[in-house]
């Protein structure tokens, strides 16, 4: 095109060279090349960690030589945990290996009039790229075909930032016409195949303890101090490493409403991290929209979970078909064999969710965790238990195929089970089913701190169901002085002997219960042993035997003969062991037509809890019983 350019110069002064002509014309040759497109916004402040997966991305980036497509890679994980910030920071500074330009689109709906569907996102690239709106081609299929021609002479990048499925957006199209490009796209779901294209998948996960607290000193600045200790542990801890969410407890740590950081650590103890900041959740609940209403529907009944992680199982019979969904949303991520777990912020806003009426959900999981730590301890022990469960188990004695995987399913589960035990709508049934069901597992690997914890919780909502008298409580005593004497500090003794008082006098009160009375007569005994006195053991013992009664109960009583024989062998009185030790072993060898008519003639023995004990070798006075299962 030709412009007259005119050469009249009026007013003023000028310094400088100039040329004068008559009529003089300058003609450009074609239009003027538009600039590079650098569409990309700038990262996060105060960037932290992320090196594996900096290092990762220009792993790949290097390995462009011999393409013959742009490379696709997704960048995902669960929502607020900085998927985004990562890839503008790395794109930022790598900007330079694409000559052809940086494209970016935001595809998620908290975008404000940004686009989400691939003509329009063609349209505002193509636009870029210096074509006027007057001239975008009319046609998906020719915005990609111009968009591939003006991107054909040197790599480019194109960022799609917050894509939701691989149906939202068709990558073929959006592809530059370099084969050294890249794009790159950020999403809270794990995406499959965009047409006929896999993407290079980058699991994004949370940051751990140390980055976080760098990330918390970078953003609150020089004005906000920020103590080493338990205060920011509180706070960093409760943002389960998400980014997002430490941004902006750093940055509520300088406001005068939070007192700091230790007002904000204090707010954070009392209540759910997203309320206790009072943070905006559009984020958080734009990741649930998009789930469908089922899926939704499992999302909150994980908010009713006590914890952020759980059995595979749970989910898969109180929501069948969610977990794979919740899985690919970002939501969900494995955290072991046959477990899951949701990030605990993430957990905390299915709190939230829940939080309207949650009733009928938490009953719900506390008879999914009774139910399994019920079938679990039937196959873990034989001892004799009450409650309903037990008594009638039904299908529950076929859950687990033995003593090994029913070991291996609790265990993972034990401090849920703590956790089901502390919740509000626990009945006080419910929690004294939950303290027998325990028994075996926490016995078998020592954990003694959540026994003895889950047992007096029991016994207390025992003497608050207005039935203090009764079987309950006297089962409930039992069960807590059993676990304090198995873990056997001086102080826990001493505690264990008024809980063993106390389940005699309740049993004796609920009419008489003989597997209960003596079994607390037993204990009793086994504290006589771990303090050095075999003298009150033996009495304890024999006691014991005399209060099954008419009783059938065989093996127990041969228990009972063999704790008697040990006793009376450390306190000197070698006869009579070596009697209590015959009848111990003629019960043990007798066969059970034997071993039924030697218990209806023999009154002298019994293990009120139906043990299956067998005998080992220690030192007497140990602190532990001499039996073990």
């Amino acid at each position: 095109m030709n412009d007259s350019v005119s050469s009249a110069i009026s007013g003023g002064t000028f310094n400088g060279p100039f040329f004068m002509g008559r009529d003089a014309q300058v003609v450009h040759h074609g239009p003027l090349a538009p600039p590079v497109p650098r569409m990309l916004p700038f990262g996060p402040d105060g960037f932290v960690d992320r090196e594996a997966l900096r290092e990762r991305l220009d792993g790949l980036l290097a390995g462009r030589d011999g393409q013959g497509a742009p490379l696709l890679v997704l960048l995902h994980g669960t929502v607020g945990v900085g998927k985004t910030g990562l890839l503008l920071h790395w794109a930022q500074q790598r900007k330079d290996a694409f000559p052809g330009g940086v494209f970016h689109a935001d595809m998620s709906p908290r975008g404000l009039g940004a686009p989400t569907d691939t003509a329009a996102v063609l349209e505002s690239f193509i636009g870029v790229l210096g074509t006027p709106r007057a001239e975008l081609p009319a046609t998906e299929d020719a915005l990609a075909a111009r968009f591939r021609s003006l991107t054909a002479e040197l790599p480019s990048l194109v960022v799609l930032d917050g894509v939701l499925s691989a149906a939202q957006v068709d990558v073929d199209r959006l592809l530059p016409g370099h084969p050294g490009s890249m794009v790159a796209l950020t999403s809270r779901f794990r995406l499959g195949a965009f047409g006929g294209r896999l993407p290079v998948r980058l699991v994004v996960p949370e940051l751990d303890e140390e980055a976080c607290a760098e990330l918390f000193r970078t953003v609150a600045g020089e004005d906000v101090p920020v103590p080493a200790g338990d205060a920011l542990r509180t706070v960093l801890r409760a943002s389960a490493g998400l980014p997002y969410v430490v941004r902006i407890a750093a940055a509520s740590a300088a406001e005068p409403a939070f007192d700091g950081v230790e007002g904000l650590a204090a707010r954070v103890a009392r209540e759910n991290i997203l309320e206790a900041l009072e943070m905006p959740r559009r984020l958080f609940d734009l990741a649930y929209e998009a789930l469908d209403p089922e899926v939704q529907r499992g999302f909150r009944l994980l908010g009713v979970h006590p914890g952020p992680e759980f059995a595979d199982a749970l989910l898969d019979e109180l929501a069948p078909g969610v977990r794979g969904p919740l899985y690919a949303a970002g939501l969900l991520e494995r955290s072991g064999p046959r477990r899951s777990r949701l990030n605990g912020v993430v957990h905390g806003h299915a709190q939230i969710l829940a939080a309207p009426d949650p009733s009928d959900d938490v009953q719900r999981v506390i008879d999914w965790y009774l139910r399994r730590a019920v079938a679990a301890e039937l196959r873990i022990s034989g001892r004799w238990r009450a409650g309903a469960l037990f008594a009638e188990p039904g299908p529950l004695t076929g859950v687990f195929k033995d003593k090994g995987e029913a070991f291996e399913a609790l265990e993972p589960d034990r401090n849920n089970l703590l956790a089901v035990a502390e919740l509000p709508g626990i009945e006080p049934a419910q929690l004294c089913l939950l303290a027998e069901a325990v028994h075996g597992l926490f016995l078998d690997r020592g954990h003694h701190a959540l026994w003895i914890r889950i047992a007096r919780l029991a016994a207390d909502a025992a003497g608050r169901t207005g039935d203090g008298d009764g079987l309950l409580l006297a089962r409930m005593h039992f069960e807590l002085a059993f676990a304090l004497t198995d873990r056997g500090s001086a102080e826990d003794l001493d505690e264990a002997r008024t809980h063993y008082d106390a389940a005699r006098e309740s049993a004796r009160r609920a009419g008489g219960h003989a597997r209960t009375e003596s079994s607390a007569l037993e204990g009793l005994g086994r504290i006589a042993v771990a303090q050095g006195d075999p003298q009150t053991a033996a009495e304890r013992y024999g006691q014991a035997l005399a209060a099954l009664g008419d009783l059938e109960h065989p093996r127990g009583r041969a228990l009972l003969e063999y704790h008697q024989g040990n006793a009376a062998s450390a306190a000197g009185r070698h006869e009579q062991a070596a009697a209590h030790l015959a009848e111990a072993l003629r019960g043990f060898l007798a066969p059970t037509a034997t071993r039924r008519r030697w218990s209806s003639s023999k009154r002298a023995g019994g293990s009120a809890c139906g043990r299956s004990w067998r005998p080992i070798r220690r030192p007497y006075g140990s602190s532990r019983s001499c039996w073990t299962r």
